[in-house]
């Protein structure tokens, strides 16, 4: 089912309960507003410099030089960020250098990064390269 029909659905119902129950609603459109059903793919054979700003997922394959803002982002193993990262939740495969600003971090085995990190999660797996310093964020 489309988001959009679901969206529409939850409002309705809620609307035929009490006042209390848009509160709800309310949640559940900034929530639908903020998932998006296709991922942005970045593909390998694509390079960007600038700036890339995103409410959904963002999966990159290509080597973006410049800054990201995005609410979940994939670097994959191919793909390589040069630049900054602000996000909600960054999986790392792939190779980064900059700064990183992200409340889930993961970084996985195969994973080469170099930067500064500010986190309130995170995760290494064994194998990771990282060369840079963390800082946790509340």
């Amino acid at each position: 089912m489309p988001i959009a029909s679901l969206k529409s659905k939850v409002i309705s119902i809620t609307q035929n309960n009490s006042s209390n129950d848009n509160s709800i609603a309310k949640k559940l459109e900034v929530i639908s507003s903020n998932f998006k059903s296709t991922p942005t793919i970045i593909a390998r054979d694509l390079k960007i410099e600038g700036q890339i700003n995103s409410t959904g997922l963002v999966e990159i394959e290509g080597i973006i030089r410049g800054t990201i803002n995005g609410n979940s982002i994939i670097i994959r193993e191919e793909g390589s960020v040069e630049g900054t990262i602000i996000a909600e939740s960054l999986s790392l495969r792939g190779t980064f250098n900059g700064n990183i600003k992200a409340k889930n971090i993961n970084i996985a085995s195969k994973a080469n990064v170099t930067g500064e990190i500010e986190y309130e999660s995170l995760s290494v797996e064994d194998g990771a390269c990282i060369d840079g310093q963390f800082k946790k964020i509340k």
